[in-house]
């Protein structure tokens, strides 16, 4: 890639950058994020092109992102990702909303006959015929400094990004943009990116062999796991298991001793969280 790209790791290069963007038509966006061991995304970058501009921003560094958030939230902007929905998430959590009008090139690309669920490489590949490096794929992003490397690597996906997304636009007719539109309207909903803790039971595959008032308590262990990863700011199986959740209602339990025959309940969690584990799970239902 021969396109030079700004670093911008303070606030007032931060909001000459946007004020410089403001009046783009649309703008590509990418993100470089962590969740390894929290419930919520950790933005870790955020790279950003408009086709003439392109940059990478440090919020790791910046402490006030305001003049970023106006721009991405511009109604006269179309904010474009590949495959949107994590990049979404991260901006929901910050601000309770999505930056709209939006277009995603993995939804728009079975519209072109490109393969359902594509991924941004092959994406890449195949409409503009490029490669593109993977040799950063696995970079910790929080990790400082990053290197010119690490930079232009990420910086590209905004790049190229922006590019497949001028040819869609010239290729997409009227017809399937009001499709696409249709497709892009989940992505806009609040429950796509805070859903219910009472459905989260659905996503345990083991849960929907379940019956009864076995199936009502996994129902109210899941919800109840659900509320406290928001709570703590962890990952959901760190603070209780799939499997665990179905022992649970399989067994008999009466104190936290017998919680910790349990495989993967250990003695931190019985302590902590037994009391309200067990309320649970011997519940007159």
């Amino acid at each position: 890639m021969t396109e030079e790209f700004t670093f911008v790791v303070d606030e007032v290069a931060l909001s000459q950058l946007c004020e410089q963007l403001s009046d783009s038509t649309w703008l590509a966006v990418d993100t470089e994020f962590e969740r390894v061991s929290t419930y919520y995304p950790e933005l870790c970058l955020v790279q950003i092109s408009n086709g003439t501009v392109h940059a990478v921003i440090d919020p790791l560094v910046i402490n006030n992102l305001e003049s970023l958030y106006e721009l991405l939230y511009q109604d006269s902007i179309t904010k474009v990702f590949h495959s949107a929905h994590q990049d979404l998430e991260l901006f929901f959590n910050i601000k309770g909303a999505v930056p709209t009008p939006l277009f995603d090139t993995q939804i728009a690309a079975p519209l072109l006959d490109y393969a359902q669920g594509i991924g941004y490489g092959n994406l890449v590949k195949e409409v503009l015929g490029t490669e593109l490096d993977k040799g950063h794929a696995r970079t910790d992003w929080k990790k400082r400094p990053l290197s010119k490397e690490q930079l232009r690597y990420a910086v590209d996906d905004a790049v190229y990004l922006g590019k497949v997304y001028e040819i869609f636009l010239q290729k997409l007719n009227e017809q399937q943009f009001t499709v696409l539109n249709e497709k892009l309207a989940r992505l806009k909903k609040s429950e796509t990116y805070q859903p219910a803790p009472e459905n989260m039971w659905k996503k345990i595959f083991a849960a929907k062999r379940l019956k009864g008032k076995q199936l009502e308590i996994v129902k109210q262990l899941a919800a109840w796991r659900e509320i406290t990863a928001r709570e703590r700011n962890r990952p959901r199986k760190w603070i209780l298991a799939d499997h665990a959740m179905i022992e649970m209602v399989k067994g008999s339990f009466e104190n936290k001793l017998d919680l910790l025959q349990i495989d993967k309940v250990d003695e931190k969690t019985a302590s902590k969280d037994g009391d309200a584990l067990l309320k649970i799970i011997n519940a007159e239902l």
